[in-house]
């Protein structure tokens, strides 16, 4: 069975990403499968696993926009068991984007 933990907090500068990745590299490290997503514009997490924001490729907002499927942004870390979604500085367009989407697909 999946679970899911979310760390989120509105205010910045909290610990949520150091939390976040050192969370899933324990989860990992104990033997569990464990995909972190980094939904964060600023691309820290993605960062912090040692991957360039501005070149990964395809990532979460392509995602979201219905670009891929979410299975294609998947990337491996250098430790086993820990997969990750990797954020772009494209995030923070998303929303905007998104709503457009939805306005014009629901008349």
């Amino acid at each position: 069975m999946a679970e899911v933990v979310a760390i989120v907090n509105q205010k910045g500068g909290v610990g949520k990403t150091t939390i976040a990745i050192n969370l899933a590299a324990s989860l990992a490290y104990l033997g569990k499968k464990t995909l972190l997503i980094d939904t964060d514009p600023s691309g820290d997490a993605t960062m912090g696993l040692g991957f360039d924001k501005y070149n990964v490729g395809v990532s979460l907002y392509d995602a979201l926009v219905g670009n891929v499927d979410i299975s294609e942004t998947i990337r491996e870390t250098g430790v086993r068991k820990l997969d990750f979604v990797p954020a772009s500085p494209l995030l923070a367009g998303a929303d905007v984007q998104l709503a457009t989407l939805y306005e014009k697909n629901r008349y």
